[in-house]
């Protein structure tokens, strides 16, 4: 039986009611009825006491001072502290009250008020000591403070309470890693890589490890298999390239070296503690590494709710401007972005990244005239900016400046050789009518790479077609074509393979195919090639080669990049 309600009967047993009461007798019941409520109560209060949790003695976490503060940061202190309050008032349990200080430690850690934070953080674990929720965005705190071995601490307290928590291993070993801690860091990542999930960010960690330790074998092999499973991981280009040039694979290197971004991403694993943090950011500085953050994984609509809120908390920061326009740009909301990125350059007009990415959105809306003009802005801000000159140059070429355009791809080449520069620069070259030089670029591509089919086609018909007989080789154009043919059937590697065909005579070949080649082209729907395709079918009737390689119209001189596609 319950201690109170056992008491209440031993104490106030009530006479029988059909027996006469005398006066004192009354009043004593009376008294005694009054007794028994007071024991109750007393009793009620002393069990009340000792079922209670017992607090561990806490930190004061007073509101910091935030005169200085964005009025954002403001509105979110007084709001997580009054909402405190109001749950402490309450007398909750440990549990509750662990929350509330976990939710107050994640308000300041958002605004980077790392003092408040820390002690909210600690009650926290004080109060929920199996929770692991805490001692985890502890050791993100202590990490992002420069506290390593702090950071360390916390995530192996995660780990005490569940020893295969990935995000807790992850974020150990990248600590570890950080902090010199080589051994510690590869027990870590060997463990984590069993995590199915989470293998492509472990092998991305043994890499980093295998590095520093110089074990460069390893190093590529653990990179290498990272990016297998993870393509996107631009950033891993880096350490892969430094690997490479240890073992003297200088042109492994400076391949992953052209692939590397240091914007770029690296293999990971879902957050949704950080996620959660990242949503209680208020200033203006903690939403743009967010919105940062959520752009480098391709979230741009995230991205652009997060730059949204620090442009309020902000408005007349470039630099939150210009990454609001990139977002929306990226959205295809072109409008808005031009207007963001314009806001941005009125009030920092050096800034290389909003130039180009203005050049885009204008760009896209095939406005070629006002992109030119941003591409050139951006190459004078930034000298080696090697997609403003490509972008430039394309421009060039749809504007049937092809003179002007061959330098601007010859300096992106320079900067950055790739086999699409080579080409590009090829066509230029072409266009202007520079045969000779064109012919030199498209041998050293087709012998740095001869699978490539693009620049096989552009070889093949430079050898078939050439005005300047010197550059001509029927043979060898036919060499070139008819396995390319064989191997796509499209109707340019068709009209490719009939001019190299009338070229070593064989016109009635040529006419068969050009004539197949007139019917693909009418049933996809593409008559702007139909007067030079039936120009050429004319010469091969009359027993004579082509000296036309392109259409001045051929879309080889009206070149996009995918990246600025025009936006309907």
């Amino acid at each position: 039986m319950p201690l109170n309600k056992l008491a209440r009967r031993n104490a106030c047993q009530s006479l029988p009611h059909s027996q006469q009461t005398p006066v004192f007798l009354k009043w004593t019941q009376g008294h005694l009825a009054k007794r028994c409520t007071d024991i109750s109560a007393v009793l009620l209060l002393a069990l009340l006491c000792a079922c209670q949790e017992a607090r561990p003695p806490l930190l004061p976490v007073a509101a910091p001072d935030t005169k200085a503060y964005e009025k954002s940061v403001q509105g979110a202190i007084e709001k997580a502290h009054t909402a405190f309050d109001r749950i402490a008032a309450e007398k909750p349990s440990n549990l509750k009250l662990a929350d509330a200080y976990g939710e107050l430690a994640m308000v300041h850690h958002a605004q980077d008020l790392a003092n408040p934070a820390e002690a909210a953080y600690k009650n926290a674990r004080l109060l929920a000591p199996g929770d692991k929720r805490w001692p985890y965005l502890l050791g993100h705190l202590y990490n992002d403070t420069a506290r390593q071995t702090e950071a360390m601490q916390s995530f192996e307290a995660v780990l005490k309470i569940d020893g295969n928590d990935a995000l807790a291993l992850l974020s150990l070993g990248e600590v570890a890693l950080a902090h010199g801690d080589f051994e510690r860091a590869q027990q870590v990542f060997d463990k984590l890589q069993q995590d199915k999930a989470a293998r492509p960010a472990a092998l991305a960690g043994l890499g980093k490890v295998a590095l520093a330790k110089r074990d460069y074998n390893k190093a590529v092999a653990y990179l290498q298999e990272s990016l297998q499973l993870w393509p996107s991981g631009s950033k891993l280009r880096h350490p892969l390239a430094v690997a490479y040039q240890a073992l003297g694979e200088r042109d492994k290197a400076a391949q992953a070296l052209r692939a590397y971004s240091a914007n770029g991403q690296e293999p990971s694993i879902p957050d949704p503690l950080a996620d959660a943090l990242g949503a209680k950011a208020a200033s203006s500085r903690s939403l743009l590494r967010r919105g940062q953050r959520y752009g480098q994984t391709g979230q741009f609509d995230l991205a652009r709710q997060a730059f949204e809120a620090a442009a309020q908390a902000d408005p007349k920061n470039a630099e939150i401007l210009a990454n609001l326009g990139i977002s929306l740009a990226n959205l295809g909301q072109l409008e808005a972005a031009q207007k963001s990125l314009t806001e941005s350059l009125h009030i920092d007009g050096t800034n290389a990244t909003a130039q180009m990415s203005l050049a885009v959105v204008y760009d896209r809306q095939g406005l070629d005239q006002e992109a030119s003009v941003r591409y050139r802005a951006a190459i004078e801000r930034d000298g080696k900016n090697v997609q403003a000159r490509v972008y430039l140059a394309d421009a060039k070429m749809r504007a049937g400046q092809a003179l002007e355009a061959a330098p601007l791809y010859r300096e992106a080449f320079g900067l950055s050789p790739s086999a699409r520069i080579r080409l590009s620069l090829s066509y230029a070259l072409l266009r202007s009518g520079q045969f000779a030089e064109a012919r030199k670029q498209l041998e050293a591509g087709l012998a740095e790479d001869g699978r490539n089919q693009s620049m096989a086609n552009a070889l093949a018909r430079v050898l078939a077609s050439a005005p300047d007989a010197s550059l001509r080789d029927g043979q060898r154009a036919v060499s070139i074509a008819k396995p390319l043919f064989d191997a796509t059937k499209s109707p340019e590697a068709g009209q490719t393979f009939a001019m190299a065909m009338a070229e070593t005579g064989d016109f009635d070949q040529a006419v068969k195919l050009q004539q197949e080649t007139l019917i693909v082209y009418d049933r996809m729907g593409a008559p702007g090639m139909k007067p030079f395709l039936e120009r050429n079918l004319t010469l091969y009737q009359q027993k004579k080669p082509s000296r036309e390689p392109w259409s001045a119209t051929d879309v080889v001189f009206q070149p996009r990049s995918p990246a600025v596609s025009l936006k309907q």
